[in-house]
């Protein structure tokens, strides 16, 4: 056990956003942004305010903000959050980037939000987007699943959640995030928030997941409300892990070319009928980015209460979803993966427990065998061994980084450390919908592990 210990404890009873999941209240959370113009805290903190203060006010629904910890921004969310109003401090979630920061600078934040009553916590590894791979290597990332086990050590002090991308239809990339957030799981994450995306499928998919696996925890649904500017910039690229079919896209053209009233009113539609089908089925709440002031988070809270009372069924929402839709294919890629069949037919697999889909036959080269085969030859002791031992081998056939303790031999031969994160549970949000890395031109490692694994026909532990 560390030293590292807090002297606050979670007290339920002060902690509005928990209670709330405890008790099946439906959340609406706010995305809000730090202001990066503000020279004082406390002056940044007064800006966001009159936002928390109407976010607090919401009737029927538990409302509150998802604070972001972005780079370039002079103060974290927990510095931002130590500034509001105590009794504000546990209506809201706050975000805390790994990018460039230590073990120590994680600590330094985790014991200013004991000092501050805060609670509710989402550690995230970070963005890397828009830096090139070369770049990458001299940055520092503090992983989420790190972060959630630093978090795990203090005891009955924080309230913990983690991000989870569904949105991915390549099979090993998916497999892959599977894995990755059943390791968050096991390091002490108690809620799950999605990446954000349109495929209704994809966001019933994660739940059955876990259903099947016996992992009962909240789930928070991260929404976007469609700006033409924000529109432009996902069909860009310019925002990580967020993507848009071709014929989704052309849907919004249409809607565009309509007006920029009938624009609005479509996506305000499409979000209540978001909102309405999460939580048919089974979603705790849902986390919206573009609600940038307290008129508009009144008026959105006002739309999702009037859905939440409009859709009692799932199949009124289906019937409605697929007629607002107009037969838009939502899901990307040629092969079009997905974990489970069936899906937006039903609500619950109470009573038919679903199967999980193979990801079919497994690509492996004649040279991935026969490199595997090589270092497995070569390196099967290496765990055991001192890391800097046969280094050079190591670099020429692994591309092997250097690390302190190496990995080799748990990690299918392949040198983790080449994630441009140095992520070392899974894959980021970003990955893309081929497999590939977001910033470099080669496949994910993780999806290469997973990968190999298929290949020897060794069970991948979904549900570990």
């Amino acid at each position: 056990m560390s030293d590292f210990q807090l002297d606050m404890s979670l007290s339920e009873n002060g902690n509005r956003l928990k209670n709330a999941m405890d008790n099946g209240k439906f959340i609406f959370l706010a995305e809000c942004a730090i202001p990066v113009n503000e020279n004082r805290r406390e002056a940044a903190a007064e800006r966001i305010l009159p936002l928390a203060q109407m976010m607090a006010k919401q009737e029927e629904l538990c409302g509150g903000l998802a604070i972001s910890d972005l780079p370039g921004t002079p103060w974290s969310s927990v510095e931002i959050g130590s500034a509001l109003p105590e009794n504000l401090r546990n209506d809201n979630l706050y975000f805390i980037s790994g990018r460039s920061r230590n073990e120590e600078m994680i600590r330094e934040q985790l014991s200013l939000a004991s000092s501050s009553g805060i609670n509710n916590l989402v550690p995230v590894s970070g963005d890397i987007f828009p830096a090139t791979l070369r770049e990458s290597r001299g940055m520092n990332f503090y992983g989420s699943t790190r972060q959630l086990k630093l978090m795990n050590e203090c005891g009955n002090v924080f309230f913990t959640g983690c991000v989870c991308n569904p949105f991915h239809y390549d099979g090993h990339t998916m497999l892959a995030s599977c894995g990755a957030l059943a390791e968050k799981i096991d390091a002490g994450a108690q809620f799950v928030i999605t990446q954000s995306g349109w495929d209704m499928l994809q966001n019933q998919a994660l739940a059955w997941y876990l259903f099947r696996g016996k992992m009962f925890l909240p789930l928070i649904a991260r929404l976007t409300l469609l700006t033409p500017d924000r529109a432009e910039k996902i069909l860009a690229g310019q925002i990580p892990g967020i993507r848009m079919t071709r014929s989704f896209a052309k849907l919004i053209q249409r809607e565009l070319s309509a007006g920029k009233s009938q624009f609005e009113a479509a996506q305000y539609r499409r979000l209540e009928l978001q909102a309405a089908g999460c939580r048919l089925m089974g979603y705790s709440g849902v986390q919206i980015c573009g609600v940038d002031f307290p008129g508009k988070a009144a008026l959105i809270a006002s739309r999702i209460r009037s859905a939440l009372q409009e859709f009692r069924s799932f199949e009124h929402f289906l019937d409605e979803y697929n007629a607002h839709q107009a037969s838009a294919e939502m899901s990307l890629g040629i092969n079009k993966f997905h974990l489970f069949d069936r899906m937006l037919y039903r609500q619950y697999p109470v009573d038919d427990p679903p199967l999980m889909n193979s990801p079919g036959e497994v690509d492996f080269s004649f040279f991935e065998r026969f490199m595997y085969r090589i270092r497995k030859f070569l390196f099967a002791k290496s765990g055991r061994e001192r890391a800097g031992r046969d280094f050079i081998l190591k670099k020429l056939l692994a591309d092997c980084r250097g690390c302190d303790k190496c990995t080799l031999a748990e990690n299918e031969f392949l040198c983790v450390e080449n994630c441009p994160k140095k992520l070392h549970n899974g894959p980021c949000g970003g990955v893309r919908e081929d497999g590939f890395c977001e910033i470099g031109s080669e496949e994910c490692v993780f999806v290469k592990k997973v990968r190999s694994e298929r290949f020897r026909k060794e069970v991948y532990g979904l549900e570990s």
